[in-house]
């Protein structure tokens, strides 16, 4: 990442001349490659309809896992994917309201009498199929059996079908919170009854036994947060990738991704996205017209055209230890890399060739994939009208938190720095996508957003972490690192009671035992398998039920800027489908 502004000199700008003067003569083959790719695509939409596949399949179970599930006695116990529910608050500052059915896993499978309650919470998605944390293939799995534990995923309010209301209006969506889902976990922990052996006695409550609460990325951070908000219930926590602290320009999203990327290939993007925005600083809209005509887009705006450029290099979260060279970022960087059987070395081949091979891949591969048929440029197009349907969706049920407490805008870097992403793309764009995805709640001010990113922040203590017994991890190539208990920015030392862990990972790598084969991730999950015996080896049980602060509203406080009348925006049959594209780069 370079620190210096790009000067303009003579020697720049006959550069950026001769690049712009190539863009001429590639736009009709840019064009025949965009039909030519549309047909295909259409042609294989229509080839698969009716087809017995679909979102909606029920998905085959994992041959890997041992069925049927025998608890420490040998004896048959539920197995790991049956559905419970639990009867959880509306409105935890308003109990008159009632309460909604908040779906759980569960197994008892390595517990033995006293041992913890160790409990995950999926975070913004729906729980279908993460009974697998409840084995020893996981971190969940693994800390409860070194333990003698019993494991819990607690599906999250408003994702998956533990949704308070039928269906996700601004009105609905004040008890969507983060303080609210902090409180559902403490209430979890006080009043559910389990199904295991004294699982509905006071033997499982968390003055008896030790609870440990877990969670990756967003429920990373809501771990720390309710270890330090909710003091007393979780005895113990483990945050993998956790997000603690909100911040609305998040443009440090794209540094590790810069710094980690094969060099040619980053080298190269950055060669393209200096051009790119030199055709937007010009103002010239013929080239600039010729220019996204190139990537297959016509008449778009320069703030979608900017965004739309991030979608493949945001495909690095996708990534993990284990992933193949053919993962889709990787088949990127050898469309701009690998050019007639030649390897570009690690400064790249250039900006003309980068912006070709870019445009030719997203022309011809890349967008028809990701719009599935549909028109390019409103695929792309960055509209919160996109996610006004108020029917419960998990993308809406997310981009709500985003607008209204954390930011995250994850956008092109200030004047000054290099990045691999255009300058063009800004927090305005995410502040004006709230005001439209949630019509009446939010402005089109970014200082009230700003605001209220600060506030949760002042709340929510973020960098200022106190938190004891909190056991933290981080991947030095998660683009979500400058946000975590490792950004450079918080500096945050290690502890015995509070040990960070920064290892050669990915977001969130881990939470899966398979990742271990990488060194750094294997001395996480040796320290895990010591450290929490030895924390609930110095837990104390008490007569005394545990109690703590909630400092919850009834939402008011979330939502200063806006009224919270029920005024839906209607969505497009299109916008309904785009929902989940404009989610893909955005969601943790």
């Amino acid at each position: 990442m370079g620190n210096s502004s790009p000067s303009f000199t003579s020697r720049n700008v006959l550069r950026l001349s001769l690049v712009l003067l190539g863009l001429v003569s590639i736009v009709s083959a840019a064009t025949n490659g965009l039909l030519k790719g549309r047909r295909q695509r259409m042609h294989d939409v229509l080839k698969n309809l009716g087809s017995s596949g679909g979102s909606n399949s029920k998905a085959k179970p994992d041959a890997a896992i041992r069925r049927p599930v025998r608890d420490v006695n040998g004896t048959v116990i539920p197995d790991y994917d049956v559905i419970y529910t639990f009867d959880q608050l509306i409105d935890h500052s308003n109990p008159r309201l009632g309460t909604f059915k908040q779906r759980y896993y569960h197994t008892w499978e390595t517990w033995r009498p006293g041992g913890p309650i160790v409990i995950m919470t999926p975070g913004e998605q729906a729980m279908d199929g993460s009974d697998v944390h409840l084995t020893n293939r996981t971190m969940v799995g693994t800390i409860a059996q070194a333990t003698n534990g019993a494991a819990i995923i607690l599906e999250h309010r408003f994702y998956g079908q533990s949704n308070p209301f039928p269906d996700m209006t601004v009105q609905s969506l004040r008890v969507h919170t983060i303080e609210q889902a902090m409180d559902d976990l403490v209430y979890f922990a006080q009043n559910v009854k389990l199904a295991m052996p004294g699982g509905d006695t006071e033997s499982i409550r968390p003055h008896r036994v030790p609870w440990v609460l877990l969670g990756g990325s967003y429920a990373g951070a809501l771990t720390s947060w309710t270890l330090n908000l909710r003091p007393g219930v979780f005895w113990a926590g483990y945050s993998s990738s956790g997000v603690i602290q909100p911040l609305l320009n998040f443009w440090q999203y794209f540094t590790p991704i810069q710094t980690h990327m094969p060099a040619n290939c980053s080298a190269d993007v950055q060669a393209a996205i200096e051009v790119v925005d030199g055709v937007l600083d010009s103002g010239d809209a013929a080239t600039f017209e010729e220019l996204q005509s190139l990537f297959g887009f016509s008449g778009l705006a320069p703030s979608d055209f900017a965004n739309a450029l991030t979608y493949v290099v945001s495909d690095w979260q996708t990534l993990d230890i284990s992933s193949p060279r053919g993962s889709g970022f990787f088949e990127f960087c050898d469309a701009l890399e690998v050019q007639g059987g030649e390897v570009a070395p690690a400064s790249g081949f250039g900006a003309r060739s980068a912006l070709e091979a870019w445009g030719r891949f997203y022309r011809t591969s890349y967008i028809p994939t990701l719009c599935e048929g549909f028109d390019a440029n409103a695929c792309v197009t960055f509209d919160g009208i996109t996610s006004s349907d108020t029917r419960p969706s998990d993308d809406r049920s997310w981009w709500w938190i985003v607008c209204n407490e954390v930011g995250w805008a994850q956008v092109g870097p200030p004047e000054g720095v290099t990045g691999i992403v255009s300058k063009y793309f800004t927090p305005n764009n995410y502040t004006q996508y709230c005001r439209d995805a949630f019509r009446g709640a939010f402005s089109s001010s970014t200082p009230e957003y700003q605001a209220r990113i600060d506030a949760t922040s002042q709340k929510l203590l973020g960098w200022n972490t106190t938190a004891e017994r909190l056991f933290v991890v981080n991947g030095n190539r998660d683009p979500w690192v400058e946000v975590t208990h490792s950004a450079a920015a918080a500096r945050i030392a290690s502890t015995a009671t509070q040990p960070i862990f920064l290892t050669d990972g990915f977001h969130c790598s881990d939470l899966i035992v398979d990742n271990a084969i990488d060194q750094s991730i294997n001395q996480v999950f040796q320290s895990a398998i010591t450290t929490f015996p030895q924390w609930v080896a110095e837990f104390k049980p008490s007569d005394t039920p545990t109690t703590t602060t909630t400092t919850t509203g009834s939402g008011s406080d979330s939502n200063k800027n806006g009224s919270l009348g029920r005024r839906e925006a209607a969505a497009s049959a299109l916008g309904l489908v785009l929902a989940g594209v404009v989610f893909t780069f955005m969601g943790l």
